[in-house]
């Protein structure tokens, strides 16, 4: 068995690892072709193997990333794909390739979104689960004229939105990300969503209603402006509630927070400087 990094450049290699994302997670290659084919696999993000004879048996993903923590920023990683073939559980593939990933990092702030069947594993690598809030906020809101949305199928829109995602500032001063636009890319390619671009005020909005809910999944503008007057242009009929899938600190400061519900997908985080003492939420189309 050997260890392979598999690039961007690596596209002899990409089919096999979508192949094992198709055997292991039970859907189209979790949508890594239509993204890969919209160029969202770029220079940040790799693909540890452990392979035989051509045979891609164990991944992990390593994405970078870059973290905003009490205001600051950090270089870092997002870890993802971690999968192994059916036929090899239980040889401690995952376990030789996680190690190796992580030694590489050098000490470097680290996330990864698990599941409900992992939550024992990656604290032995030094991972800590950490709990993340839901923000939610009363409105009444009603419909008016509804602003143009992106085509992610064409070059020029996605090339819009990854300028808009570079200027853009996070969403949140507590714990987020800054510049994030491959994987938001991946959510968008994998559940399409309607995306709204605002040019009088610079920025893009991720949004969908959910009966009388406004959801705000993402934000992105290099600016804060007043996020109450777009909102009757986000929605086809009245609304009560906005939910934010980002902590709202920046847009709408008297939002409620409170413990996220999130059996599924466990959060948890390695050699992050101390956060601070306030209810954040990771953006959650930054996560992978």
């Amino acid at each position: 068995m050997n260890l392979r990094r598999i690039t961007h450049r690596d596209t002899d290699w990409h089919e096999r690892f979508f192949a094992l994302v198709e055997t292991v997670f039970r859907t189209s290659g979790s949508n890594f072709r239509p993204w890969n084919e919209r160029g969202g696999w770029h220079p940040g993000y790799e693909v540890f193997t452990i392979e035989l004879d051509g045979d891609v048996l164990a991944t992990v993903g390593r994405e970078r990333m870059r973290f905003v923590i009490d205001g600051k920023e950090h270089d870092g990683y997002q870890l993802g794909a971690v999968a192994t073939h059916p036929d090899r559980r239980g040889q401690g593939l995952s376990r030789r390739l996680l190690s190796r990933v992580l030694d590489d990092i050098s000490g470097r702030p680290v996330i990864l979104f698990g599941n409900v069947r992992v939550v024992d594993f990656y604290p032995r690598f030094g991972f800590t689960r950490i709990a993340q809030s839901s923000f939610m906020a009363p409105v009444a809101v009603e419909p008016a004229r509804a602003a143009p949305t992106l085509d992610l199928e064409t070059p020029e829109d996605r090339a819009w939105l990854a300028a808009l995602c570079a200027r853009a500032r996070s969403p949140d001063t507590a714990f987020s990300a800054h510049d994030y636009y491959p994987t938001l890319l991946w959510h968008l390619t994998h559940k399409p969503r309607p995306v709204f671009r605002l040019d009088e005020v610079d920025a893009a909005v991720v949004a969908s209603v959910e009966g009388e809910r406004l959801v705000l999944h993402d934000l992105i503008a290099p600016r804060p402006f007043d996020l109450s007057r777009i909102l009757p242009r986000l929605t086809p009929s009245r609304v009560s509630a906005l939910e934010f899938g980002f902590a709202p600190e920046n847009w709408w400061p008297s939002a409620t927070a409170s413990p996220a519900d999130e059996p599924d997908s466990p959060f948890f985080v390695r050699n992050l400087p101390p956060l601070p003492a306030r209810a954040f939420r990771f953006p959650d189309l930054a996560q992978t």
